[in-house]
């Protein structure tokens, strides 16, 4: 009977990743938002079963992949199909809802990594520089255009973007981790409320304000920034390391500084809107983002919220 429910069940789950996947494939606005739901048959399979049948589900869903997509989309069904399983198994194991967000990013890194280097591998195009040369010879050619027109131009400006630019391919390992990360929070935010529309149990995250980074971050932290202070050999892997470190560390505080705020808003009463203004002010005003990271820092090493 359990054998029975499951080939009935599966089949059901298989059919609408297809017309998911034939959805993805053949109408690109709708594209941004199913690439969010793809996990959701995997997740539920995963649930009700054990991984060996939802790793078998994933095998057929690969299989399904080449006739409706070509191999070309091989690394997307596996990807989904992974990150659902994942997904499935820890709800049914009633993990918490961080737990599954980080877990759920890690998986999409690994897919991340492996598909630019498959990518990379079999094409022999290497994507990022592509798109550098791309953005570099842009912001030359808008120079060229300003002096052809007579028209001044922001020269220092401009050189600072093309140096933002040129600094990309050193943060795509930050880059990829935050994508990563988004992702993984839209898939939760998509597929949760549907999944417990369905009748499965899913957990809830504490409140934003009650987010703090423990104690031995800001060692962490300290220890990265006196590495930057050091003249390292650029390009070199410590020094990709360190800046790397540094635009991670410097968000999680961000995140730990409006958390703070909301927290203080929170324990003085004040409206909900005033502590969203201040978030979205500081994204307008940009010495605002600096305040924040200082509250940030703060709230880690003297801030104790408990005796307040």
């Amino acid at each position: 009977m359990k054998s029975t429910r499951f080939i009935v069940e599966g089949a059901v789950l298989l059919a609408i990743y297809s017309v998911l996947l034939l959805v993805f494939l053949y109408v690109p606005f709708l594209s941004l938002i199913l690439a969010f739901l793809m996990p959701l048959p995997f997740i539920i399979i995963s649930i009700k079963y054990s991984i060996k049948e939802s790793l078998l589900l994933c095998c057929l869903a690969l299989g399904l992949t080449i006739p409706i997509a070509s191999f070309n989309l091989l690394p997307i069904t596996l990807m989904y199909s992974t990150v659902g399983i994942v997904i499935g198994y820890l709800l049914k194991n009633e993990r918490s809802k961080g737990e599954i967000l980080l877990t759920s990013t890690f998986i999409y890194l690994i897919h991340m990594v492996l598909t630019y280097i498959l990518f990379k591998a079999v094409s022999h195009t290497d994507l990022v520089k592509h798109g550098i040369d791309m953005m570099l010879e842009g912001v030359e050619k808008s120079k060229e255009l300003s002096a052809s027109l007579g028209t001044g131009t922001n020269e220092k400006k401009l050189d600072e973007l093309s140096s933002a630019i040129k600094l990309i391919p050193t943060l795509i390992p930050s880059i990829m981790l935050m994508g990563s990360f988004f992702v993984a929070f839209i898939t939760q935010l998509v597929t949760f409320p549907l999944i417990k529309r369905l009748g499965y149990k899913t957990p809830k995250f504490k409140p934003f304000r009650e987010f703090r980074l423990p104690v031995g971050f800001m060692w962490f932290f300290l220890i990265v920034m006196i590495f930057s202070f050091f003249n390292l050999k650029q390009s070199s892997f410590l020094s990709t390391a360190v800046i790397n470190l540094t635009y991670v560390l410097q968000i999680l505080l961000l995140v730990q500084g409006y958390a703070s705020i909301f927290y203080f808003s929170y324990l003085k009463q004040f409206s909900k809107a005033v502590p969203i203004i201040i978030l979205i002010a500081s994204f307008i005003i940009q010495p605002l983002i600096y305040i924040v990271l200082l509250i940030g820092i703060i709230s880690i090493g003297i801030f104790n919220r408990r005796k307040i």
